[in-house]
């Protein structure tokens, strides 16, 4: 796929969702076959950790009050999700006034987090001001200097939230505007306007999705879902109905292993069925096939 979009290397990574194990990357390295720059996103903010730990503890703390936001929003969002969920199960009648407002009560729950969220994070900019850190300013320069060296760049999995973190961290929506970037697992969810935690097989029954933060907004109106066959209750009407018209107008897409998305329409190009549309009325549809394009995401 990289050839085939024109990239004849080098390539920068970013697998800072895989934590400690960040520069293990060889398996990749020989599966690329490229020179790679993995540009250590993960040690990199250990290293202000140590080196501008005024700065990182005013950012911990904001994250502590985002964790403790997120507990209420938690709450909020059992009465709404059981509600919903109830009302369509009733009658699968997707324009039962009470129905559609109960989905209204859903994404507001959501806006409402979104909005405390960026309270927080224009707060803390405002505030602490870290590109206007020296660490922080040397360990960006050194991203740059990397990325200009590269045709493209590869955002891979791991834990999401960690990379999601280090990504905006570091204005990563600032620097991937214009250039060709292949991403896959969480790294296909951060690209996206909101970044939706999901995982319907749960001892209780169908899981609570729920949106962790702003992702990149490199790739709008879409929430990624991958690995969807293993994490979501595909065959449940009502659950698949609901995370659809939840997130709308963003489109809702699983992905499975095989599934490749390309182009600012996000056409299929891989397995057939690996990439599902999750539709209104609860079913599931494969998402149009097109040509090999810039590749925008890919799930493995």
């Amino acid at each position: 796929m990289l050839a085939q979009s024109g990239v004849t290397g080098p390539v920068a990574l970013v697998s800072a969702g895989w934590r400690h194990d960040e520069p293990r990357d060889e398996p990749l390295r020989e599966a690329v076959g490229l020179p790679v720059h993995n540009l250590g996103l993960y040690a990199a903010f250990r290293v202000l950790e140590r080196e501008a730990s005024d700065l990182v503890s005013a950012y911990t703390l904001k994250q502590s009050t985002l964790r403790r936001i997120k507990e209420r929003y938690r709450t909020a969002i059992v009465p709404a999700l059981t509600a919903a969920r109830e009302l369509y199960a009733r009658r699968r009648d997707g324009d039962c006034p009470w129905f559609q407002q109960a989905i209204r009560n859903l994404q507001t729950i959501d806006a409402i987090f979104l909005a405390e969220a960026d309270r927080l994070h224009v707060e803390f900019d405002e505030q602490a001001r870290p590109f206007g850190h020296r660490r922080v300013r040397a360990e960006v320069d050194r991203i740059r200097e990397k990325l200009a060296d590269c045709d493209a760049v590869l955002l891979a999995g791991g834990h999401v939230g960690v990379l999601r973190n280090r990504l905006a961290f570091f204005g990563f929506d600032r620097w991937l505007t214009d250039r060709k970037v292949f991403a896959w697992s969480a790294g296909a969810m951060a690209l996206t306007d909101r970044v939706v935690l999901f995982h319907d097989h749960t001892a209780h029954g169908v899981g609570l999705a729920e949106v962790l933060d702003r992702g990149l907004a490199l790739v709008p109106n879409v929430v990624f879902l991958p690995h969807a066959r293993e994490r979501l209750a595909l065959g449940d009407v009502e659950n698949v109905a609901i995370l659809a018209r939840r997130f709308a107008p963003c489109r809702a897409i699983g992905l499975q292993n095989g599934a490749l998305l390309t182009g600012p329409g996000l056409a299929s190009t891989g397995a057939r069925d690996a990439a599902l549309l999750l539709a209104p009325d609860g079913t599931l549809a494969p998402l149009p096939d097109s040509p090999p394009q810039e590749a925008h995401a890919l799930a493995p």
